[in-house]
């Protein structure tokens, strides 16, 4: 979160955003949040999770399509967090700044279960992660926007590819350079419906919960128009890339042939497509890499440190993250 977001996010902001679901601020509890102010309250009963957006981050227009999407993949049977209506009978509402911004507030039902861990992991969840994905990338084969909804962007307009420059120190022009060969290596891959949609682009451990073995993704924040091949990437990446190198090779062995099997009995991505990963696999590293500059003081912060010296030589070197086989696991 930049410094100016947080000084504009004042007590009225919150005072507001409760008042929308009529709630006071009191009952807003915070429970987190990295790009976004993420909130949790009860009513009725239930629970459920508000997030509070900077228009520095995304736009309302932005914030209405991921709803849309959102909407969509709930009423054809997909495991996500529903979003709710505010007072207003609205999914969206806007806040004013002093400064002429503004915030943008939702909310959601909240996920049931618990956040999975490596250590709590079944096969059998792994399979469900892959089945879920493959699910999501089913359905949006046939999305449309509804009427008076914009287009979602796609994924080498979000912000973090387009304004690297602005993150990286000058000792790290090569850094640069390495995401545009990626980029640049990416765009010759031919779209088409079998390979490309809209798709949630960040589905890893912490943007789902588990109630027996069974997922409820939510967190739709950056879904956009990405190539099929990278939502696998993302699932692998974050389950290994902080694990020691020896334990590396046998836990993507084991998430791999379990997420699938369940993903191709959901969704048919030509193998052509999928052999593809690699490539995501070297542009979520990359992206990390300049979101830990934007974010986190690498001087001082120990995971930027230990994510710095371990993998900043090898996007240089264009080593991969992994050494794997990807071909075996298409059955």
């Amino acid at each position: 979160m930049e410094k100016f977001v947080k000084e504009l996010f004042t007590e009225e902001i919150l005072k507001k955003t409760a008042s929308l679901y009529g709630l006071t601020k009191e009952e807003l509890k915070p429970v987190g949040g990295f790009e976004n102010y993420i909130y949790g309250f009860d009513k009725e009963e239930k629970s459920y999770i508000a997030r509070i957006s900077h228009s520095s981050h995304r736009t309302i227009d932005e914030v209405k399509s991921e709803m849309d999407f959102l909407y969509y993949l709930a009423r054809n049977g997909a495991n996500v967090s529903m979003p709710i209506y505010t007072l207003r009978n609205q999914l969206v509402e806007q806040i004013d700044c002093r400064d002429g911004s503004y915030f943008i507030v939702c909310a959601f039902t909240k996920a049931e279960g618990e956040a999975p861990s490596r250590q709590s992991a079944t096969d059998k969840l792994y399979y469900n992660y892959g089945k879920t994905i493959g699910m999501f990338h089913r359905l949006t084969k046939d999305y449309k926007e509804s009427e008076g909804i914009k287009r979602r962007f796609t994924w080498d307009e979000d912000l973090i590819i387009k304004n690297a420059h602005r993150y990286l120190p000058k000792e790290d022009e090569i850094i640069l350079k390495r995401l545009n060969e990626v980029v640049a290596s990416i765009k010759e891959i031919e779209t088409h419906k079998d390979n490309f949609g809209l798709i949630h682009t960040d589905v890893h451990f912490g943007n789902f919960f588990v109630k027996d073995d069974q997922l409820t993704v939510f967190d739709f924040d950056d879904c956009a128009y990405h190539y099929f091949a990278s939502d696998i990437a993302i699932a692998l990446y974050y389950l290994i890339y902080m694990v020691k190198a020896e334990e590396q090779y046998d836990l993507a062995n084991r998430l791999m042939a379990n997420f699938m099997k369940g993903y191709l009995e959901e969704n048919n991505l030509p193998k052509k497509d999928y052999l593809t990963i690699p490539f995501f696999l070297k542009l979520r590293e990359l992206i990390l890499y300049i979101v830990i500059h934007r974010t986190l003081n690498v001087k001082e912060n120990r995971f930027a440190q230990v994510f710095i010296n371990r993998y900043r030589d090898r996007i240089i070197n264009n080593i991969p993250l992994i050494d794997l086989d990807f071909e075996k696991y298409y059955i």
